[in-house]
């Protein structure tokens, strides 16, 4: 009787944990759409970005801007964390900055929302053209 109780504590213990954790690139999965600001009295710019998590287990994502007819600009995870996302988007034409561009962002995640910064870059190198922040909320697809 001994022996049955502990082989099914055993069995409980075993079976009630998951054997392989999920990764932080799920948490980032979905549909977010918000604005980037490039100043406090900025009424900023509509984005979506849609983002799934690959079989490789890579977070891919593409931007959009809402107001804009263009093609998905591809997003490149640099840094995935539970509570942290550093991407890199482009190059792709501005239509804010007027110009082909790579910009980099640094997002914190909380719950439903993912704000940070970001910091945009001609797309041939050189200083920063463009900084600011962002705002986005998980929505349904």
């Amino acid at each position: 009787m001994r022996r049955a109780f502990c082989a099914a504590l055993v069995v409980a213990a075993c079976g009630s944990r998951d054997s392989t954790p999920a990764s932080p690139a799920q948490k980032y999965a979905g549909t977010w759409e918000g604005r980037s600001f490039r100043s406090e009295s900025d009424t900023g710019t509509p984005i979506r970005i849609v983002a799934h998590v690959a079989q490789d287990g890579t977070l891919r994502s593409t931007l959009l801007f809402t107001t804009v007819q263009a093609p998905p600009i591809p997003i490149r995870a640099r840094a995935v964390t539970d509570t942290l996302l550093v991407n890199e988007i482009g190059p792709y034409h501005s239509p804010t900055a007027n110009a082909d561009v790579v910009t980099r962002t640094s997002g914190k995640l909380f719950g439903d929302s993912l704000n940070g910064t970001f910091e945009m870059r001609p797309a041939a190198g050189g200083n920063a053209i463009m900084k600011g922040t962002f705002r986005t909320r998980r929505v349904a697809p």
